[in-house]
């Protein structure tokens, strides 16, 4: 499969950074990381749709290398520099794809800018969580950021991985800045009332996967009935049972074939 292009281009007076796939002409679709996360984390995703779609990643500011300014970590921070980037590379009403943080961004676009976008496929937005995920997710990021490359290099050996793969656990550990995850997860809480103004008003076709709360989904098998109650009739909610918050990883196969059925829907 053809490489990725790497380009740059900037928001908000930040340098931001993107991959692309595809060939322009073709539908857009576009898809956002979450926090400690980075634009190739999409690679089997975008490899599957290249060749149907046009296909823009960035790294979200603070990540990746994307520029990592001291200050400007608040969601709508995020969501203004997405809104940019829809607008500077011309994206047309681009399809939504967003994990974690990057399901709250596409939250805010699907209720505040829906003509922005055509439809949204969160998955495991975080909710109610982001009153103690600061608490409860920083401590473990930050020793994640801090762990040194040896370390890392052993345990991905130890596993069989790689030297391409070695060389991208070591990426993934080390690209965020510690002090863009501290604000994002400090300076955010107040999101976990905010967010469901937005999640009533939410305007475009939109399906919310839910990972299981048991092994570390972000949203509780109680929140979930409630958000089923709340839903604008355009809201689905999508319930995998035994699998964790970071779905796409834990299965490919079937997450592709969930977005396929939903882009062609």
């Amino acid at each position: 499969m053809p490489n990725p292009q790497s380009k740059f281009t900037e928001v908000q007076g930040i340098k931001l950074h993107y991959l692309e796939w595809g060939e322009r002409g073709k539908p857009d679709l576009l898809l956002v990381h979450g926090w400690t996360s980075f634009a190739a984390s999409w690679s089997a995703v975008a490899e599957h749709f290249q060749e149907r779609y046009r296909i823009i990643a960035p790294d979200l500011r603070g990540h990746g290398e994307s520029d990592k300014p001291l200050t400007g970590y608040r969601l709508r921070d995020f969501a203004e520099d997405i809104r940019q980037l829809i607008g500077t590379l011309e994206l047309k009403q681009p399809a939504y794809v967003g994990h974690s943080w990057g399901g709250n961004i596409g939250t805010i676009l699907a209720s505040d800018a829906p003509e922005l976008i055509s439809r949204a496929f969160l998955e495991d937005p975080v909710y109610w969580r982001m009153l103690h995920a600061f608490m409860t997710a920083l401590p473990g990021g930050l020793a994640r950021r801090n762990k040194p490359e040896a370390e890392i290099r052993a345990e991905a050996k130890q596993k069989g991985l790689s030297q391409a793969d070695e060389d991208m656990e070591v990426y993934r550990n080390h690209h965020f800045a510690a002090h863009a995850l501290t604000r994002l997860l400090t300076d955010n809480r107040d999101w976990a009332f905010g967010f469901e103004d937005h999640f009533k008003r939410i305007a475009v076709p939109t399906t919310i996967l839910v990972a299981d709360h048991k092994v570390g989904g972000a949203i509780m098998r109680e929140e979930m009935t409630y958000l089923q109650r709340i839903a604008p009739p355009q809201v689905k909610l999508e319930l995998w049972e035994n699998v964790g918050h970071g779905m796409k990883a834990a299965k490919p196969v079937e997450y592709n074939q969930a977005l396929e059925a939903w882009l062609g829907g």
